[in-house]
């Protein structure tokens, strides 16, 4: 008679193990028999000394994971107060004229902008109008070429990077820099458009 019965496969193995918790401490002594291959030396181990390198990779890890936390949290504790700072700035200002101006430099200043400028042309207004969130990009970028976002700067010829935040019946808040990474097209924009709509609300109050 034929036997049919299939061939143990790894998963069958790995599945045995998993069900089978207290199989290696019946068997303490394939823990320093079963010999493996270190992943960046190449000699071999024993999985016991396997299990110790896979939890430092996971120690290691996590130290990593939190210094990155760490970071992150101290960036955005900075940003807060830069942006505290700012919102300060706003409300010392009433006249339209005066808050124009304080709201470009203040943004220069603060957040260590090289250019700002509000672009209020008819134009502007109704590429604002059409926006749903900031733009950024290169200088060269096709959207910021038509719609001529440049031309407002003061020193056009030296920008960059680009953010374009859109200022609904205002016109475009444009921060510009001479280093081409400053503003990128992958880059998150929430606090772009948070720095909109702070804007927005203090010009048309």
């Amino acid at each position: 008679m034929t036997n049919h019965t299939p061939p143990l496969t790894e998963d069958d193995i790995a599945d045995y193990l998993l069900s089978t918790p207290d199989f290696f401490t019946r068997h303490a002594e394939l823990l320093a028999s079963v010999q493996l291959t270190h992943p960046h030396s190449g000699r071999a181990i024993s999985l016991a000394d396997r299990q110790i390198e896979l939890q430092r990779e996971k120690f290691r890890a996590l130290e990593l994971q939190h210094g990155n936390l760490l970071r992150v949290g101290k960036e955005n504790v900075a940003l807060a107060g830069k942006l505290h700072q700012w919102v300060l700035v706003l409300v010392q200002h009433t006249g339209k004229a005066t808050l124009l101006k304080a709201i470009t430099t203040s943004l220069q200043r603060i957040f260590d902008v090289p250019q700002a400028c509000i672009h209020q042309s008819t134009e502007a207004a109704e590429v604002a109008a059409q926006m749903t969130a900031p733009v950024c990009g290169g200088a060269t970028d096709a959207f910021f070429q038509n719609a001529q976002i440049a031309a407002a700067l003061p020193d056009a010829a030296t920008a960059r990077s680009l953010a374009v935040i859109p200022l609904p019946t205002v016109g475009l808040l444009v921060l510009a820099s001479h280093d081409p990474t400053r503003f990128t097209a992958e880059m998150g924009t929430e606090f772009l458009t948070r720095l909109g709509e702070l804007a927005h609300a203090a010009l048309i109050a």
